[in-house]
């Protein structure tokens, strides 16, 4: 991976900030600011856009897909000429930023976007590593990944016992495998906004921890945690970006 471009943005205060843009010939551009990753705003047939907020001020970085153009840094709308520049104390009470190309307003939506989409993943996750675990498991394996489903687990062992074979049977497998499904369609429909089905994902996913509290695993119970922490993260963003989508009630008189 090749560096392509590096600025070096200043606040007021004095502090510094790092944007860097490096390059690899199979995976395109990678955009940071001081080591964080900054995710795609969006795209068109010739550059890609990073945006984000720094101080109060939008910074957009342009990066070209079909040529060798250098990437351009522009503050508030405005091009950065050279390597390092200094931004200036944004305006009190000012509620965007002028000239900016980005609005704060699109930016936090594309943030609150960003962070619904992640939560929702969690049920790929989720569902994905549940069934893999119910493949694992028939095949006499005993790994398995902490992220999934206990009560796979839990149906797997009890079939076991029922029908006291060391293989899980059939309609056990059968079963497990439509409990992960439930949770990949709970997460398109979470990725696609719906505060519900998120919800109903969350108590579920809380619920399936119980069988990590009772056993007790306290890996599990840790990764649990931490899905139900990312998830929350999902549904509280889901939720914003409703608010802010909402429409402005009209004015009366």
């Amino acid at each position: 991976m090749a560096r392509v471009a590096e600025w070096t943005v200043t606040e007021a205060s004095g502090r510094q900030h790092r944007v860097l843009v490096d390059r690899a010939p199979l995976f395109g551009a990678r955009v940071t600011l001081d080591r964080r990753r900054l995710e795609r705003f969006d795209q068109t047939p010739e550059s890609d856009r990073y945006v984000t907020n720094l101080a109060g001020h939008v910074l957009t970085v342009n990066a070209s897909r079909v040529t060798n153009d250098q990437p351009t840094l522009h503050v508030d709308g405005k091009p950065v000429l050279g390597m390092e520049t200094t931004l200036p104390a944004p305006a009190a009470g000012a509620p965007d930023s002028a000239g900016a190309t980005v609005s704060s307003r699109d930016l936090l939506r594309f943030q609150l976007l960003q962070r619904r989409l992640s939560g929702g993943a969690w049920f790929y996750w989720i569902g994905g590593a549940s069934i893999l675990n119910s493949v694992l498991n028939a095949a006499g394996s005993q790994w398995g990944l902490v992220v999934g489903l206990g009560v796979t687990y839990l149906i797997d062992g009890v079939a076991q016992g029922l029908s006291e074979t060391v293989r899980t049977p059939i309609y056990a497998f059968i079963i497990d495998l439509a409990i992960a499904s439930g949770f990949l369609l709970i997460g398109r429909a979470a990725r696609r906004g719906s505060l519900g089905w998120y919800a109903v994902g969350i108590g579920l996913y809380l619920l399936d921890a119980l069988v990590f509290v009772l056993g007790p695993d306290l890996l599990g119970i840790a990764v649990h945690a931490i899905g139900i922490y990312g998830l929350i993260s999902g549904w509280r963003a889901t939720r914003s970006l409703r608010q802010l989508e909402a429409p402005a009630p009209a004015l009366v008189g």
